[in-house]
């Protein structure tokens, strides 16, 4: 729809999304380029009646006639120079299909406005051939865009359209044009071209609304429109300019407390905006199908402007005193847990780089004790910490000292490992 959109400031406050729990007003709202946002072509083909009714006077602007070319040389002001087609061609009932076949198509303003200056003055014995008109002008504005087409413009740059201006009804005599479509059959034969062509067909009756053939140009159009006065004939013309298209992104708070709440949900909401001029558009529902055993994930993260919207207008439940306290309990957690990793953890990777805390283990020759039973019962007994004899090589100040009496026993156990030494 052709609206215009607020400032950023004002954009979400246009907004109201409504779902099974009530209204909800979003808290913030961006506006970009949509998918057709591109500028594109437009091939306007532009039939104006000049019969002998236009010359009638309406609402103190002149004939229609007059009031006419007015709207349509203000509707040339926004044609976009050097894209836009635009070609006006008048018709009434003599020569309907060489004029309209032979409509030139400018793509400067200076040129439309010269076709424009140049419609001929209604005459007053002209007749109405509208059902001709529409049928030919058809076939001329495909005949355009099939060329644009072969120079090389894509079919989705184009946007035809067949815009075709009567203050009447279908009227021809004997005196205009032979063989001109007419009657029912006429009607229908003209109904089908439209069909069959896929145009975009504006029919605008202008001036007295007794005197238009409303239903037949319903059925002529894909859009009809009515115009009174000259005003209303330029909106009429400006449905068919180009307009680029906008994406609305639109952010609300869920009344749900977390994502938890949604699992098996099916919830559904409609977005409503509400223009300057008090028109409201509604969007189709929107639904978000959850997972049935499970939360449903994030698509996204929310950009700063969302979070700065979101603190602005959904303050925090909690503030002062009690934050602070929150934040010095989790600082004082933190800290044991440091304290905690510094002083144990190395004591349990590297323990024995801290045995200092561990009580010796017992030696094997001690000199507190008086003496060990072997097996054999041979009774050892020794001087010192170690027999003599066992000390090793490096620390030994002189050749080993032993007696003739003195004997060694060496009884061999089940454990490979150690060995039993017996000294007498």
């Amino acid at each position: 729809m052709p609206v215009a959109l607020p400032p950023q400031a004002q954009l979400a406050g246009s907004f109201t999304i409504t779902g099974a729990s009530g209204q909800v007003s979003p808290f913030y709202a961006s506006s970009g380029n949509g998918p057709d946002a591109a500028q594109h072509t437009n091939v306007v083909l532009l039939l104006v009646d000049i019969s002998g009714s236009m010359n009638d006077p309406i609402g103190g602007s002149g004939s229609r006639f007059q009031a006419a070319k007015g709207a349509i040389a203000q509707f040339l002001q926004g044609m976009q120079e050097g894209s836009d087609r635009i070609a006006i061609v008048p018709f009434e009932s003599h020569n309907v299909v060489a004029t309209i076949r032979s409509a030139v198509f400018a793509s400067r303003r200076v040129d439309a406005l010269a076709q424009l200056n140049a419609l001929p003055v209604p005459g007053s014995k002209n007749n109405t051939a509208l059902y001709q008109a529409v049928f030919s002008g058809s076939q001329a504005l495909q005949a355009e865009v099939a060329q644009l087409q072969h120079e090389g413009s894509g079919s989705q740059e184009l946007q035809p359209h067949l815009i075709v201006m009567t203050d009447g009804k279908n009227e021809v005599t004997l005196a205009d044009d032979p063989l001109l479509l007419n009657a029912d059959l006429g009607l229908q034969q003209a109904v089908a071209q439209v069909q069959a062509s896929h145009l975009d067909t504006i029919g605008i009756g202008f001036g007295d609304r007794s005197a238009l053939d409303t239903s037949a140009l319903q059925r002529l159009s894909t859009r009809f429109f009515y115009a009174g006065d000259a005003n209303q004939l330029l909106e009429a013309l400006h449905v068919s300019r180009s307009a680029t298209s906008h994406s609305v992104q639109v952010t609300w708070v869920l009344p749900e407390d977390n994502r938890t709440a949604l699992m098996g949900q099916d919830p559904q909401w409609t977005a409503t905006f509400h223009s300057s001029d008090g028109a409201m558009l509604a969007s189709p529902a929107m639904r978000l199908l959850t997972p049935a055993t499970n939360s449903p994930v994030f698509d996204r993260k929310a950009t700063p402007e969302e979070l700065r919207s979101l603190i602005a207008t959904h303050p925090l439940p909690t503030a002062g005193w009690s934050i602070l306290l929150i934040h010095g309990l989790l600082y004082l957690g933190a800290a044991a847990v440091l304290l905690m990793l510094w002083f144990w953890l190395p004591r349990l990777v590297w323990g024995d780089r801290f045995s200092g805390a561990v009580p010796e283990h017992t030696q094997r020759w001690s000199s507190e004790r008086s003496g060990v039973t072997s097996a054999s019962g041979v009774k050892v007994r020794s001087t010192g910490n170690l027999p003599s004899g066992f000390m090793p090589e490096a620390q030994s100040t002189g050749p080993l000292q032993r007696s003739a009496a003195q004997t060694t026993q060496i009884q061999p156990r089940g454990e490979f490992s150690k060995t039993r030494l017996s000294f007498d």
